[in-house]
């Protein structure tokens, strides 16, 4: 009686574990501030608006949350930007708000000739825009420098040189891009090429001690439209070695981005991923070069790059220890998320409903890419009950708007009506019941019949009835203690006895105790 009533202690505490280990995803999905773009341009004399519906069916059919806004103001060269212009772009602002994307925001005066504004009249534009801006800053995902030169890539200007500049050119050109960075004060600029983000910046790179601190250096950023094209990217690099250095340390702390120009060796799927590994790449064009993007598809790479551009987080494992919450997660993409957001814990009570919410002792622009993040909170301030865990990283702009909160790349930990990821955690304060399984999501679909576990045959655990799809819920097995042991359908290699398998799917923990015959003890 004694080794049965030990036993099913053990099994309690098994099935109450408060250790999870996460499934990781594969899936393309859409996550706020990085990704590939599309290009929308809108000349002043033919104002092309942003399409509202266009830009949903982006984020939804496509997973892409941004837009590359291109303002083209050459009719407004020699005198000031129209009210009726300003007015416009609040319009798309507006829309791309409602849409659940942001944009990133260029301004230029010519594609063609060079033929740009004079400084005078660049800062005065400047001046004009810095109301607009700054009020859609929610919606503005980063500056790419502009107004000079043509396609405003400070090159074949007209008013601001070419080649073998003065000192006087060089002057008025960062007099043009420090006022530039006072457009969007929270959000980074990026520059051409790292020859003029020393210019604007210097030449020491942003550490982990100056980053995000609000100077200039620590917001030069970069942009490279013509990525991957020769050994110096067709002039983007004039000394390929310092110039590398610096674009690696100073990315970073920032970013990369910008377009491919053609179909070279360079850009062939091991350089690229490389590459954008290296230089931290948040952003690419999906509208220009698409002989590249097409070679990438082929060659197997595109959806790696989907995956990885800017940041992907990975959930890794949590643990409850002495109301002691320790979470595990990485990043595998190519860089940072680099606009400020904070992470919270939501404990929901499970009878009620009621959520609490509290910041996490950690900064998510420092969790940094190819590496791993932990995260420990002391769980205090709740009243007696049950709870489930969740994290949330919202947009601190637009909390409220789940579409704009960051998703982790797991299997079936996403709400996606609430902007959570569940943790599969429950947390009993005082004289709580604990609810096995977790709650069920509102919105999550319910299964007409109940989800069956078994031990098949060669030790092969065999689930029926899940909503989930393979490869979309997750395993754990566990042995009495509440140890996590396998999490693989396939557990013939366990020791022979008795073993708690807990499926995943959606949010909901489906548990079952097996008896396996096989095996030694």
């Amino acid at each position: 009686m004694k080794q049965y009533f030990m036993m099913a202690l053990l099994f309690a505490v098994g099935a109450h574990s408060q250790t999870q280990t996460y499934t990781a995803s594969t899936e393309i999905f859409a996550n706020p501030e990085r990704g590939f773009y599309h290009y929308r341009s809108s000349g002043s004399g033919s104002y092309q608006p942003l399409n509202q519906t266009e830009l949903t069916n982006f984020r939804k059919n496509e997973k892409v949350t941004l837009i590359w806004r291109e303002f083209r103001l050459d009719a407004f060269k020699t005198t000031a930007i129209s009210q009726d212009f300003l007015t416009k772009m609040q319009a798309d602002f507006t829309a791309l708000k409602n849409a659940g994307v942001k944009c990133i925001v260029r301004f230029n005066y010519t594609n063609t000739d060079g033929t740009d504004a004079k400084k005078s009249q660049i800062l005065a534009h400047i001046a004009q825009l810095k109301p607009v801006l700054q009020a859609n800053e929610s919606v503005i995902s980063s500056v790419e420098a502009g107004f000079i030169g043509n396609y405003g890539e400070w090159y074949a200007s007209n008013n601001f040189g070419q080649d073998n500049l003065t000192a006087a050119q060089i002057a008025d050109r960062v007099e043009v891009g420090t006022k530039i960075m006072e457009l969007a004060p929270n959000r980074m600029v990026a520059f051409r090429t790292p020859t003029i983000q020393r210019q604007i910046a210097g030449t020491a790179t942003v550490t982990a001690a100056t980053a995000f601190d609000g100077s200039i250096r620590s917001r030069v950023a970069a942009h490279n439209d013509c990525f991957l094209s020769s050994a110096d990217d067709w002039g983007t690099y004039i000394n390929t070695t310092t110039d590398y250095t610096y674009l690696e340390n100073q990315s970073k702390y920032t970013f990369d981005g910008g377009e491919t120009c053609s179909l070279t060796t360079f850009s062939a799927c091991g350089n690229a991923v490389a590459t954008m590994a290296k230089f931290h790449f948040n952003y690419l064009n999906a509208d220009y070069n698409q002989t590249v993007t097409n070679n990438w598809q082929s060659n197997g790479c595109l959806d790696e790059v989907k995956r990885r551009l800017g940041y992907r987080f990975e959930l890794l494992n949590s643990s409850i220890n002495a109301g002691v919450l320790t979470l595990n997660l990485r990043n595998v993409g190519f860089g940072n998320v680099i606009n400020d957001r904070k992470a919270y814990l939501v404990c929901r009570n499970t009878a009620t409903g009621t959520e609490t919410q509290f910041q996490l002792n950690t900064n998510v622009r420092l969790w940094m890419a190819g590496a791993e993040t932990r995260i420990v909170h002391t769980l205090t301030g709740l009243s007696d009950g049950t709870y489930q865990l969740y994290l949330n990283i919202p947009d601190l702009a637009m909390a409220a708007n789940p579409v704009y909160s960051i998703r982790c790349a797991n299997n079936g930990l996403w709400d996606e009506a609430k902007g959570y990821n569940n943790l599969n955690q429950t947390y009993v304060v005082g004289n709580g019941t604990v609810v096995t399984p977790p709650v069920t999501e509102p919105t999550q679909p319910t299964n007409p019949l109940p989800v069956e576990i078994i031990l098949g045959a060669n030790d092969i655990i065999q689930v029926s009835n899940l909503s989930c799809t393979v490869g979309n819920y997750s395993v754990a097995v566990y042995n009495t203690s509440g140890r996590l042991k396998a999490t693989t359908m396939d557990i013939s290699h366990l020791k022979k006895g008795y073993w708690i398998i807990k499926i995943t799917c959606n949010g909901q923990v489906y548990t079952k105790k097996v008896y396996k015959s096989t095996g030694s003890w």
